[in-house]
Formats: C-alpha cells, structure tokens, sequence
C-alpha cells in the first residue's frame, strides 16, 4: 500500500522495480551508512544548519559535506536557500517506510531474542559471574516523564511488576527497553518487624501518554548516578544478604561514593533491570546511586 492508501499489485511492483531499479538502489544506498542515517535521524526533528549538523554528527567539514551532497542528489534532502538542510517529502516516506518494515521484521524479534539468551547465558556462565568483581561508571540521566505502578505486600516487587506489566505490554512498550527503560525502587522501604513493605516501577513513556487506573503519570528530574551491575540471584544468596536483608552491592556503592570525589544526592536510588521480563534466577539489574560533583 502506497503513500495514498492505494495497494499496488505485484505486476505494478514488477513493473517499477524493473523500471527504476537503479534509481531506486541509489536511494536506499544514500540509507545505507551510518553516518549519512545519523543525518537523517537528526533532521526528523526539524531543518539544521551545516554547523549545527556538524556537531551533532561530529563529522568533518569534508565528510559530512561529501555526505550531504550524496542525500540531495537522490532527493532524500533539500537545501534551502538560507543554507538549512531538512527532509524531503520523499526522503520521509523513504525512512518512515524502511524504519516501520524494520519495526515489525522477524529480524527485529530475532535480534530481540539472542539479546535476551545472551543475558541468560552470561548468568549461568563465568563471564556472568564478573559482576562480583565490582565496577562503577558515572551516567547521566536525562529528566523523564515515566508511567509508575506501586504496590505494598510481602513480595511488592511481583505486585507492582504486574500491574506495570499488565498496562505496557498491550501498549507494545516492553518490546524496545531502550527507548522504555524500566526502573524500580523500594517505595516505601522495609522496617524491622514488618513483612510489608513497597515497591514502585517506573518505565519511560512519551508525552502524549495519559494516567489510567492504578497508573500514575510523573516527571522525573535526571542528573548524575553512579552504576554498577549486580545478579539478583547472586546477591539473594550471599551471607551480607543473609544478614543484613541489604544487597551487598549497594553497600559497595556507597562505600565507593563516600571515598570518591562525588557526594550522594537526595534524588531516588534506582535499580534499572536489562530484561524486566526475566525471572529472578535471571535478572540483571544495574543499580544507580544519585550523586552531585
């Protein structure tokens, strides 16, 4: 089906490939290098000036001049006549064509899945066991608008998950947890004596999304956190833990802040997991301690 809504039969696509084919190679080669899609990628959100693309891109004046004559040529990019580049109509149907067929391949479900094995697989493997060697690198989180879910019982992290997992399944968000991160914290945090205590999920989400039932709408603010990655079932079985009811990661986390040049911040402590769907023999979190320099 066509840019109208007309569907084409295979004779007409027959037909067309025949015709253009070469032309048409030469558009989707325009798509196929990193740094041309980088371009692109960056106009989507609007017209840029050479200078502005070159720092987005980090390309020399040469390569990204090279790149952009190549993107104009095929018609993917105009240049206009105040010297800002943006994208052509057909430019946009051609990477809105190419990105949707992508979005929906098996390719995509089957690249999904080797990620997934390959994250069990380092669990059960020595190469999963060098989260015990204990290493911290510094990120930044950029402010979010996250959809939450919160539960409270003696296991509030199974609760609060299927709430979370009942609203953004349907809504296809587990499918890319790069674009949705998913974070959760004890909310609010267990006391001695209690069975009870909370737990709170956050997944990143878009503007347009709305509140709706038990799911809240927040804006979080970002800032910097110091990572490490631990294994759940790893942690759950050590002595610390057996103790103290505390991971003993974190414990490492804040010992590393406390004699590092950061200072903790009062923002949220998050544990973000690299597959939300595992079980918990499974799970690989990387935990964030807030920091400030």
């Amino acid at each position: 089906m066509d840019e109208n809504g007309v569907d084409r039969s295979n004779d007409e696509l027959v037909s067309i490939l025949n015709e253009c084919g070469q032309d048409i190679t030469l558009m989707l080669r325009a798509l196929a290098n990193k740094n041309r899609l980088h371009v692109v990628t960056e106009l989507l959100t609007g017209s840029q000036t050479f200078s502005e693309l070159q720092k987005v891109t980090g390309l020399g004046k040469t390569a990204l001049a090279h790149h952009l004559k190549l993107l104009v040529e095929v018609g993917v990019l105009n240049h206009t006549e105040r010297g800002r580049y943006n994208l052509s109509r057909d430019g946009k149907n051609l990477v809105s064509a190419v990105s949707i067929t992508y979005a929906d391949s098996k390719r995509r479900r089957e690249q999904k899945a080797a990620k997934r094995a390959d994250y069990i697989q380092k669990i059960h493997t020595k190469e999963g066991l060098i989260v015990k060697e204990f290493t911290v690198s510094i990120v930044k989180l950029e402010p979010m608008r996250v959809a939450s879910a919160r539960a409270i019982s003696e296991t509030p992290e199974h609760s609060a998950w299927e709430k979370m997992r009942a609203w953004a399944e349907p809504k296809g968000l587990l499918q890319d947890i790069e674009k949705h991160p998913v974070f959760g914290f004890n909310n609010p945090n267990p006391s001695p004596g209690q069975k009870e205590y909370g737990y709170e999920f956050w997944i990143r989400v878009g503007p347009d999304v709305k509140p709706q039932g038990e799911i809240e709408i927040k804006d979080v603010e970002g800032g910097l956190f110091a990572v490490t990655t631990c294994n759940l079932k790893e942690e759950l079985e050590s002595e610390y833990f057996k103790k103290t009811g505390c991971f003993e990661s974190w414990k490492k986390m804040v010992d590393w802040v406390e004699s590092s040049k950061y200072t903790p911040s009062n923002r949220q402590w998050l544990e973000k997991a690299h597959d939300p769907t595992a079980s918990d023999d499974e799970l690989i979190l990387d935990l964030y301690c807030p920091i400030e320099e």
